[in-house]
């Protein structure tokens, strides 16, 4: 067992300007943009294990909807396992062509999971282990008060370096994806982290928590108290939260999942369209204000109501605007790739797309990730607010960068961050046996 670790210095966290993007400009443009050639038969680093300490077996399947945490250590454990198999559990089995898988909450770029999930409440420091829906007890501590001061901001309603009721950090296996898309896997990684963050968020809010995602913290400081490899496991993100009451699983929360089927060539509502980007639009919980906001863009081919080609979602009046009537969610993607045979038969694309030259001032070479983070949280939202409207979802980083740049025809040094693809999915999707039932609002 861990002993309680020693406060961090004061200047734990220096500013992260120093360098002014110069090191993620140079992976950006010679891994970050350009898709790597991809090794399908490589696989990925096995998920975080830790030898020798305590596994505390939570209920499965979850009990929804949660007791009350104030009613003693065993609802709290309950509330924590139901919060925790939702964000990151197995939460159905899937049958592929590949055979049976292990259906996740979040979608992850090619299926590598690298995301970890600690959790820090007043019991002590746990990590999460999906397959076996346990917690590993690293620490009886209480680390809630080091954590928070090693964020750049406290928590919102929280008084500086007092603890939060609830911390749950989101970290990232370095190397995870790295044999099969080389260095192209670090931005994998970054959107990976996001998906997984809006996924916290989403839950934790429906529980009344009252979440906050950071993104600038003091990442060795932070490795140090969960006792982790620095250069094998870096802390991504942290989400602090009041204590989440119950969280029923919505069916659409249940539903969302990768349209591995593909899509029906048939159109699509433009209302069902609308309601999916007004949810992508709202304000996201960060410790950070972005210098320009992610923008997002429709790339139509088959929305009824809705012309073809590329509109950008105006953020004051939620209209879309025409930019483009030549574009296809087809020439968004490398040519004779599974990417273009996906486009071709969406109804749509949403382009996330962000700026990277905006941020590199302010926050140095952190920008990169933490733009690509908020890309993954709007994106996992995308794919909530599509299965809440029937529809299917596919969220792809393979897009043609320059291809989908060029379609924005924008002024601004906007940059195609995430592509999701939105129809009608082909029959009734991939086979799956869904391992938790339930209903709700989410």
């Amino acid at each position: 067992m861990r002993t309680a670790p020693q406060a961090p210095p004061p200047d734990a966290c220096p500013p992260s300007a120093g360098t002014g993007g110069a090191a993620a400009r140079r992976y950006h443009a010679q891994h970050g943009s350009v898709l790597p050639t991809i090794d399908p038969a490589a696989g990925s680093t096995a998920p975080r294990r830790h030898p020798g300490v305590p596994v505390i077996p939570l209920p499965y399947p979850p009990v929804f909807p949660s007791p009350p945490a104030d009613r003693g250590p065993a609802a709290s454990l309950e509330c924590l396992g139901a919060l925790l198999a939702l964000l990151n559990g197995v939460t159905r089995i899937d049958w592929t062509d590949a055979g049976v898988g292990a259906g996740r909450p979040v979608p992850s770029g090619g299926g590598t999971y690298p995301g970890e999930v600690y959790a820090a409440t007043a019991s002590g420091l746990c990590h999460y282990l999906p397959s076996a829906h346990a917690l590993e007890l690293l620490s009886r501590t209480d680390l809630r008060a080091e954590l928070a001061r090693s964020l750049d901001q406290p928590p919102v309603d929280q008084p500086p370096l007092e603890q939060p009721e609830s911390v749950l950090l989101i970290t990232s296996r370095l190397d995870a994806n790295l044999a099969r898309y080389g260095p192209f896997g670090h931005r994998l990684q970054a959107l990976d982290t996001g998906a997984l963050t809006g996924q916290a968020l989403t839950l934790l809010e429906s529980a009344g928590a009252a979440p906050t995602a950071h993104a600038r913290f003091a990442d060795e400081e932070l490795g140090r108290l969960l006792g982790l490899d620095y250069g094998a496991e870096r802390v991504h993100a942290v989400v602090t939260a009041r204590a989440p009451g119950a969280i029923a699983p919505g069916a659409p929360l249940l539903r969302r999942r990768t349209a591995r089927s593909g899509f029906e060539p048939v159109p699509v509502p433009s209302a069902a369209l609308r309601t999916v980007l007004e949810e992508a639009a709202r304000p996201v919980p960060l410790d950070h204000a972005a210098p320009a906001d992610c923008d997002l863009y429709v790339v139509a081919h088959r929305v009824t109501g809705l012309e073809p080609g590329c509109h950008r979602l105006d953020p004051r009046t939620g209209q879309l605007a025409p930019v483009t009537g030549d574009a296809t969610p087809r020439g968004l993607f490398p040519p004779g790739g599974p990417g273009e045979l996906a486009g071709f038969e969406a109804a749509c694309a949403v382009l996330v797309t962000g700026d990277y030259e905006s941020g590199y001032p302010g926050y140095g070479d952190r920008w990169y990730r933490m733009l690509n983070l908020r890309a993954g949280v709007i994106g996992q939202r995308i794919g909530l607010a599509a299965a809440r409207a029937g529809l299917g979802a596919g969220l792809r980083c393979d897009v043609d960068t320059r291809a989908a740049d060029a379609v924005l025809r924008t002024h601004r040094d906007r940059t195609t961050l995430l592509a999701v693809l939105l129809g009608q999915e082909r029959g009734n999707g991939s086979p799956s046996c869904q391992l938790l039932g339930g209903k709700g609002p989410l």
